[in-house]
């Protein structure tokens, strides 16, 4: 019975032992497991400070990317592998035109940072620094991901032209047709015409004639090329004068000179004859302009416009026939024709010396003699000294000759004597561009904006200001709603001014 008792009782024994060894060893287990995870949660929460780029970006949006830049390499050398800090350093060096240090800075947070949005970034900066082969690296990559960035295609297409890639060009022109200025459209033209697509290089000179104000001569001149190419002497004939009548001069020298003027001669000639004039003498110059006004005198000439008088005054001439007795003068002299000619070319030299002295200065300029311009023009002010027009000629003058300081002197004696006159202003404007500094262009562009709320070219160039040299956006995309609210929908600048501003809603 003992046994038994004394059984029980070890049994009992070993039990609690067990239960109190289990226990403990399960406690235990619990507190281990806490404890790891009281050991990881310091080092999940374990984060490296961020850099505080505030005060960089501050400067940056206050225009002051020099200061930016010394706040952002100070803290370089805290955070020297941060892509934030490279990247706001390589905008900050953009903005201050450092283009070189840009690229740089742009692609080594793009080996960092494996983001395909900065390759845009990348390629604009080794554009501006003229390393046109990388930035065409650049740009493909980018778009390679991004395919429906108009501009940055239009970008990649003009720099492979430079690179004389005119398939891949015009293949990056289609991308981004939609956003073509002007002169895009004058290079697809040609670059078409190179490969012999005739059609589409018409298509694409007809499109920059539409997309640039006032009549330009280069687009005119390539259709006189195909129509030309093409036997098409009627259409060929109309561009001739039509380029003549708008840009004298323009075709004499270049590779269409004699054939257009052997045109002229061919379906003219009984005109010239009539007219007593011996054609085989004349430049091409000289046939548009008896053609196109053979009976003028000294006409008048109105201000200075973009498109100049139908015909230069210098080369008009009443084509009377000499009399008998003016024949007979001619002494030993067997060909009338010469003669003639003589007779024709005589007012060339002759008419600077008389006629109204404003009407000369005018013509001088147009004929490019600028010279001679300005010395009519200072007769015009000798007898009235507050002649606006006299004073604008000059200062055009002077601008040409690349006289800046005479021109801004004498654009602001302009304006001084007419300042109701908003092409004055516009002249003074270009003149400002070259001469003064950035802020206080900005101040005349303003102020003149005040005078001429509605001048559709003023307020354009403004918008451009603030969108691409000023860089504020919010400013710019008022401005070029005001552009699209001051124009018709057919006027090429509306078209223009949406465009812009559907790239400012870009991220």
């Amino acid at each position: 019975m003992n046994e038994k008792l004394k059984m029980a009782t070890i049994r009992s024994f070993i039990s609690l032992f067990v239960c109190s060894y289990l226990f403990l060893f399960c406690t235990n287990c619990e507190e281990g497991k806490q404890e790891l995870i009281d050991n990881k949660k310091p080092l999940q929460l374990e984060k490296k400070p961020s850099p505080d780029l505030s005060k960089a970006i501050e400067k940056r949006i206050e225009g002051k990317p020099n200061e930016a830049i010394e706040i952002l390499r100070l803290a370089q050398k805290e955070f020297p592998n941060s892509p934030e800090v490279i990247i706001q350093l390589a905008r900050s060096l953009f903005e201050a035109k450092q283009y070189q240090l840009a690229a740089f800075r742009f692609d080594q947070a793009q080996s960092s940072l494996e983001s395909t949005k900065l390759y845009k970034e990348a390629g604009l900066a080794h554009e501006y620094s003229e390393d046109f082969e990388t930035a065409i690296q650049r740009y493909s990559k980018y778009l390679s991901m991004h395919n429906d960035d108009s501009d940055i295609w239009l970008r990649l297409a003009r720099l492979l032209a430079l690179a004389d890639q005119s398939t891949e060009s015009l293949n990056a022109f289609s991308k981004g047709s939609e956003a073509c200025n002007y002169h895009d459209c004058i290079t697809m033209a040609k670059l078409y015409y190179r490969k012999k697509l005739i059609p589409q290089a018409e298509h694409w000179f007809r499109e920059a004639a539409r997309r640039q104000e006032g009549v330009q001569a280069e687009p005119l001149l390539g259709l006189l090329r195909i129509k030309l190419l093409n036997q098409d002497e009627e259409n060929a004939e109309s561009l001739i004068l039509a380029i003549e009548k708008n840009h004298p001069g323009s075709i004499e020298g270049t590779d269409l000179d004699k054939e257009s003027a052997a045109l002229l001669r061919k379906r003219n000639l009984s005109k010239f004859v009539r007219g007593g004039a011996s054609s085989s003498e004349y430049s091409i110059t000289e046939l548009s302009a008896f053609l196109l006004n053979p009976k003028s005198g000294e006409g008048e000439v109105v201000g200075l416009s973009k498109i100049p008088p139908d015909m230069p005054s210098s080369l008009s001439v009443d084509p009377v026939p000499p009399t008998n007795d003016q024949t007979n003068m001619q002494g030993d002299s067997s060909v009338n024709g010469n003669d003639l000619a003589s007779a024709f070319a005589a007012p060339v030299e002759k008419t600077p010396t008389v006629g109204n002295p404003l009407n000369l200065a005018t013509q001088a300029y147009l004929d490019r003699k600028y010279n001679d311009s300005i010395r009519f023009a200072r007769t015009v002010l000798k007898e009235d000294p507050t002649n606006p027009e006299a004073w604008r000629i000059c200062s055009q003058s002077h601008f040409q000759l690349g006289e800046t300081k005479e021109a801004e002197m004498t654009i602001l004696e302009a304006l001084r004597h007419d300042s109701s006159s908003l092409s004055i202003r516009m002249d003074y404007l270009r003149v400002a561009r070259e001469t003064l500094d950035s802020k206080r262009y900005l101040d005349e562009l303003e102020n003149a904006r005040e005078k001429f709320p509605n001048a559709t070219e003023l307020v354009w160039e403004l918008a451009r200001r603030y969108h691409l040299v000023e860089r504020m956006p919010v400013t710019a995309g008022i401005l070029y709603r005001q552009v699209v609210s001051l124009t018709a929908e057919d006027d090429s600048l509306h078209d223009r001014a949406k465009m812009e501003l559907l790239k400012l809603r870009e991220p």
